[in-house]
């Protein structure tokens, strides 16, 4: 009787945790997911300067000048998808840039 008392506490124990466990492990991953910069911290396409374009993941000087340069010739970005037709910029880059520019 005693064995299966024990039992049932050290069950019922890792029954408590468990949730827990997994709630924290929820949270994690929500963080991760959700890398997007708040509004007012993101980068005005249309007028950021090489400096800034570089801050974006992915986005070294040679794309960062071609970004203004595009901007220069073309005119002002009129969305953010627009990217895609700077040279060397495609959809998979955009998916990692598009959280953290905006056209204004």
């Amino acid at each position: 009787m005693k064995k299966l008392i024990s039992g049932l506490l050290v069950l019922s124990a890792l029954a408590i945790q468990a949730p827990t466990v997994h709630a924290q492990g929820m949270s994690e991953e929500g963080n991760n997911a959700s890398e997007t910069a708040p509004l007012q911290q993101r980068i005005d396409l249309n007028s950021a300067t090489i400096e800034q374009l570089v801050t974006l993941p992915g986005v070294g000087q040679s794309k960062a000048k071609a970004i203004v340069k595009y901007r220069e010739e073309v005119g002002p970005f009129l969305e953010v998808a627009q990217l895609t037709q700077v040279k060397g910029i495609g959809e998979k880059m955009l998916s990692k840039i598009e959280n953290y520019v905006l056209v204004k």
